[in-house]
């Protein structure tokens, strides 16, 4: 599984350092390509389009990669590519382009059209669009066969305007980029990590739809922050971002929620995922620089139960709130995820993360999500 990290600052450059590793190093098949919105998407995806490998593509909170060449570091507003060489039938990409509000059953299609490309399928899948439910997306992908899937939901360097994802052939600010791997050549294995803590007493949601929440203890949602936080509407979504939600679902299963938008009209919060009707939350901060342990473990955790799995590659899909909250010590969780796995990784600083696999819920807020990968000898 051959691969080479390009980073650079503009699109004329990043394809110019692409011709030259195709000329010199590598004859890619696939390339991961993460880019600050601040660049011509449209003009990206055209240039992109002459290139023979497939693509997934994305905007983002940040750009990730590490290697030998580089070391490892984290970037704001540039464009971070992975060229990697790995068995064409062992791959399919597609772009969907989603219209309506049934994200469910987008779910279900990608499944559909995975399991019809690969009988032993993973996927790598990325979303856009900042009204997009990527909770029920996720569902519709795990409970319709999809056991393995990685990757998280565009960003926009926090403007919280547009996110978009593209291919080699188009772009979408609404829908969805998908790589299926087959399983029979290719090895995937996952982690995640959190390291937030509620705080304060438990309240109850009163009122929700999905993943807008209108009231909490039977008051607007937005009260609910700006009375703990002692902030203002200007406040938010930001703080709600380093402040999550700690949502106790009424199945016991606890997860984290990230607030994307506020409606100051009605004074309900828009979340990154689901929150329950009548389940239990309370307000979550960061325990600190204690969150890079928490990356640390659950790596170290992977590799201990992956008996004789020697990955090539790593995909990471951590939250921007993690990098909203470490500042410069950002860096550090990528440093430490670099040298627990020791090979070559790239990824982008996420508005949500998806981590599904067995026994895990799929998609989550606030994590670092790390995906593994081997080519079958």
């Amino acid at each position: 599984m051959k691969n080479v990290i390009i980073h650079s600052y503009s699109i004329q450059d990043l394809t110019n350092k692409i011709d030259r590793a195709i000329e010199q190093k590598i004859e890619p098949t696939v390339a991961f390509i993460y880019v600050s919105p601040k660049y011509n998407i449209r003009k990206l995806v055209v240039e992109l389009n002459r290139y023979p490998f497939l693509v997934v593509g994305a905007t983002t909170v940040g750009e990730i990669f590490a290697n030998e060449e580089y070391g490892a570091r984290e970037k704001e507003e540039s464009i971070v590519c992975m060229l990697l060489d790995i068995d064409s039938s062992a791959l399919a990409l597609r772009l969907f382009q989603v219209e309506g509000e049934d994200y469910y059953n987008v779910g279900k299609e990608v499944t559909v059209w995975a399991k019809k490309e690969f009988s032993n399928v993973a996927l790598i899948t990325i979303t856009s669009g900042l009204n997009f439910d990527n909770d029920a997306y996720t569902q519709g992908l795990t409970e319709n066969g999809i056991e393995y899937a990685f990757g998280g939901s565009a960003g926009d360097d926090l403007i919280l305007k547009d996110t978009f994802v593209f291919s080699k052939e188009n772009f979408s600010n609404h829908g969805v980029v998908t790589l299926a791997l087959d399983l029979d050549k290719i090895e995937i294995a996952g982690a995640r990590a959190f390291g937030w803590e509620g705080i304060g007493r438990e309240r109850i949601i009163s009122k929700a739809y999905k993943n807008i929440v209108y009231e909490i203890d039977g008051k607007p949602a937005i009260n609910f922050y700006k009375k703990y936080l002692n902030i203002t509407n200007d406040d938010m979504p930001q703080v709600g971002i380093e402040y999550p939600l700690e949502v106790t679902m009424r199945s016991g299963l606890v997860c984290y929620r990230a607030v994307l938008e506020i409606n100051e009209d009605d004074g309900s919060l828009i979340f990154a995922g689901h929150v329950e009707e009548k389940s239990k939350v309370r307000l979550a901060s960061a325990k600190g620089r204690e969150i890079i342990h928490y990356v640390e473990d659950s790596i170290s955790d992977l590799m201990k139960n992956q008996i004789d799995f020697e990955p090539e590659i790593a995909l990471v899909f951590p939250c921007c709130s993690r990098k909203q909250v470490l500042g410069d010590l950002a860096i550090k969780e990528i440093e430490a995820t670099y040298k627990n796995i020791n090979v070559p990784l790239i990824g982008f600083y996420a508005y949500g993360e998806i981590g599904a696999f067995p026994n895990g819920y799929a998609f989550q807020n606030e994590t670092f999500v790390t995906a593994l990968l081997r080519e079958k000898e």
